[in-house]
């Protein structure tokens, strides 16, 4: 196989994976806000900060994930850092989440 096609199908698996991921996220945040549905209202007021980040940060991954779906190779480098920073911050305010269920 050559350079190019050997390129082309690692970006394809690096979108593949980031849409998983993405999609996993969506997932968590769906479970979140319902806990919230079921929660007291003491509860509701700790983690709807949260819960909002996570969306606000799904929102901005799956733009970002868009972006690369036309990217050159040389702007989809920048382009995957912004959805693992999308990622790692969703996973943070996702910990701050489960730790106001916990107590």
């Amino acid at each position: 196989m050559n350079e190019k096609k050997k390129q082309a199908t690692k970006q394809i698996t690096v979108k593949e994976k980031l849409q998983g991921e993405l999609a996993s996220w969506q997932t968590k945040i769906d479970i979140a806000k319902l806990q919230m549905q079921l929660g007291t209202k003491e509860v509701n007021q700790k983690i709807q900060p949260h819960v909002e980040q996570l969306e606000q940060e799904l929102i901005h991954a799956k733009a970002k994930w868009e972006q690369l779906e036309v990217a050159s190779e040389a702007a989809s480098k920048d382009i995957k850092r912004g959805v693992s920073k999308s990622i790692k911050s969703m996973k943070m305010a996702f910990e701050k989440i489960e730790k106001a269920f916990s107590r």
